[in-house]
């Protein structure tokens, strides 16, 4: 009778395996992952070098010689053929709506690609020969005890995290070859999906002996984000050096299971969570201008297309509810993204309503079983949570999508008027909100958990910016801003400021801080500058907007000392220069407000733009004053506005570069700045 192996665990617990295969009764009742080595009883040779790995785990360099074609859609050949075929074979049309997420391919071996394999390998190796696995675990459980989760993939990070916890319970020399290679073994199985399928069969798929390059992807993007939102936990890091490099490491293995993951050309909805999640540890590590998070970004765009999932979801046939649910949170979220990167960098987007069918998820949490209420519909007891944030986020951006299409027809007749419907529209939103998720006071005096204080906030500056973005479409010019966008603009830094002082109760709902200052506190901040630069604007005036001069500067104040005394960011973060350019601006019209008496302060600044029939009060002193320096400089008024008014969207350093350049701030100097 032939000698039967062991598996792996088995082995080297010392204790009985009954060979059961893939997975003996031992690992099944443990939920680990079971592992036979190919060559169980062959001796390794004395002369073999240390460092030499054993044939168990080596890789071969077959690729999948069928690709995965994804969505084909109307103007494809699949939309012709599948006239042709007799018994309405829909595999051509790679519509994801039947009873897997992933291709069959038949005597295939699925080995990925192998340079990327060995790399990830050793990437895990080198994580967890540094740092304790339970004590990655304790961070991921610590921080979503606090509130916090991954937006996308809350679902499955704790089962996630518990999976991965128990995986590698034996070390030796090469056991990051032989794990390596059974999660991608993992990884290549399609995930099967019917109309009866539930939440905890789908998981079952990606947790505890069948966890896949995928399931650490989504554990070790937890840990990055926990690394940011934890700013002490001693059993991992006590230092700032340390706590990045944990950060810099969990992130760069979850980069390798993404595209460990991908190599196999088997996209599922899997895989797409983890791309989005890994977009987003990519915009807290590398920043919001980051050209490799703008690429991320791309790439989840590029597989939700090829997923299909642009499409009416619920259109298609053999879906349960929570995965229809799962497809919609996850476009509805990278629909929102795309709107938002966009208009922050001044750049086109790229998932156009034109060509996707708009769908969004209840607010509950995800379930087997539920009712698809209208697109814009809300349920009287929505609970706040990361899918009421997804269904507000994607709804708001809805709108900024078509602000943004108005910007290129800004001559055209009817802008006023199609401006003027989306701001109807915008406030009907708002009032068709539950009553539990408007803030109708300031956010200190909310008697509500830090989740849900940081929830109402980000509805609240999602609304505000909406309704900013339609005002600033319709200025002449961002140098001359009306009372009605000074008075937005200024609800909007107060807010910030607000958030930034109340950050140590917040816990991230959706968006974090960093973003919140960039994204909706710069535009402000420069828009109540531009204002606050221009005396003969009726803003200075408090009885027009009703928000006093003395607490505009007061909200300006704070919001330049807290980045400036390093609250916010530091030196060497992503979002640092931006950030500290446009304190440093802010910081120097403040000195030029504090340098003078109050009732000076007008007419000693230079004429506004664009009011040459106007009269002006003359410089009491023509020698002295903003308006001498600016003339000292050769600089005018009028070719400062003409610079600024290039690009009446940017509120990146270009803007603040510009702004600087204002003649009443060239003679103050920069020393105040934050360097």
């Amino acid at each position: 009778m032939s000698r039967l192996p062991a598996c792996e665990a088995c082995r080297k617990a010392k204790l009985a395996c009954d060979h059961k295969q893939p997975v003996c009764t031992r690992c099944v009742n443990s939920k680990g992952i079971c592992i036979y080595r190919t060559t169980p009883f062959k001796r390794k040779r004395t002369e073999q070098s240390h460092h030499s790995p054993e044939p168990s785990p080596s890789f071969g360099p077959r690729r999948n010689p069928y690709p995965n074609p994804g969505y084909l859609g109307s103007s494809s050949h699949a939309a012709i053929f599948k006239h042709i075929t007799p018994d309405g074979d829909h595999s051509l049309s790679g519509h994801y709506a039947g009873h897997t997420t992933g291709a069959e391919v038949p005597n295939t071996q699925w080995d990925g690609d192998n340079h990327l394999v060995l790399q990830g390998a050793e990437a895990l190796r080198n994580l967890l020969s540094t740092y304790s696995l339970p004590a990655l675990k304790d961070l991921v459980i610590f921080w979503l005890a606090r509130g916090a989760n991954l937006a996308l993939a809350e679902p499955f990070v704790a089962a996630c995290t518990e999976s991965v916890s128990q995986l590698f319970t034996t070390h030796d020399e090469n056991w990051h070859l032989v794990y390596a290679r059974r999660l991608l073994q993992n990884s290549a199985c399609p995930l099967h999906i019917d109309s009866t399928s539930d939440i905890r069969e789908f998981a079952a798929q990606f947790l505890d002996h069948n966890t896949r390059w995928e399931t650490l992807g989504i554990f070790f993007a937890a840990v990055s984000r926990a690394t940011i939102d934890v700013g002490l936990f001693p059993a991992l890091y006590t230092t700032e050096e340390a706590q990045y490099a944990l950060r810099k490491m969990s992130t760069k293995l979850s980069d390798f299971a993404l595209e460990i993951s991908l190599s196999l050309d088997c996209l599922n909805d899997l895989q797409l969570i983890v791309q989005y999640e890994n977009f987003i540890v990519h915009s807290y590590v590398d920043g919001d201008q980051s050209y490799h998070s703008w690429r991320k970004l791309g790439d989840v765009i590029s597989s939700t297309f090829a997923l299909g999932y642009h499409e009416n979801i619920q259109a298609k046939p053999g879906i349960p509810f929570f995965l229809m649910e799962l497809r919609k949170t996850a476009f509805a979220r990278i629909y929102s993204a795309d709107k938002n990167i966009a208009i922050f960098l001044g750049r086109p987007p790229r998932m156009n309503k034109r060509f996707c069918h708009f769908q969004i998820p209840s607010c509950g949490p995800l379930s087997d079983s539920g009712t698809q209420p209208h697109s814009e519909d809300w349920d009287s007891d929505s609970r706040v949570g990361y899918r009421a944030d997804t269904r507000w986020s994607a709804l708001c951006a809805s709108l900024k999508e078509e602000i943004w299409e108005l910007l290129q027809d800004k001559h055209d007749a009817a802008c006023a008027q199609k401006a003027s419907a989306i701001q109807t529209r915008a406030e009907a939103q708002w009032e068709a909100l539950p009553p539990q998720f408007r803030l109708e006071t300031r956010l200190k005096h909310c008697p509500r958990a830090p989740f849900e204080r940081d929830f109402l906030g980000s509805v609240r500056l999602n609304h505000l910016h909406v309704c900013f973005l339609l005002r600033l479409l319709l200025l002449n010019t961002p140098t001359e801003p009306d009372p009605v966008i000074v008075e937005t603009a200024g609800q909007m830094l107060a807010l910030v400021v607000e958030i930034i002082l109340l950050r140590d109760q917040l816990t991230n709902s959706g968006t974090g801080l960093i973003w919140k200052v960039a994204y909706f506190g710069l535009p402000a901040a420069g828009i109540l500058l531009l204002a606050l630069l221009n005396p003969h604007h009726p803003p200075l005036n408090s009885t027009v907007t009703g928000l006093p001069r003395t607490k505009l500067l007061q909200d300006l104040s704070v919001f330049a000392a807290e980045v400036q005394i390093g609250t916010i960011v530091r030196p060497g973060d992503p979002n640092y220069a931006l950030l500290s350019k446009a304190t440093q601006t802010i910081q120097r019209f403040l000195d030029s407000v504090h340098a003078e008496p109050a009732p000076q302060l007008a007419p000693n600044r230079a004429p506004a733009p664009n009011t040459a029939n106007s009269t002006s009060t003359p410089d009491p002193d023509p020698a002295s004053g903003p308006s001498a320096v600016a003339a000292t400089q050769g600089t005018s008024s009028e070719d400062w506005a003409a610079l600024l008014n290039q690009d009446l969207w940017d509120f990146e350093a270009g803007f603040w570069q510009s702004l600087a350049d204002h003649p009443s701030l060239l003679g103050l100097g920069c020393g105040s700045g934050s360097g």
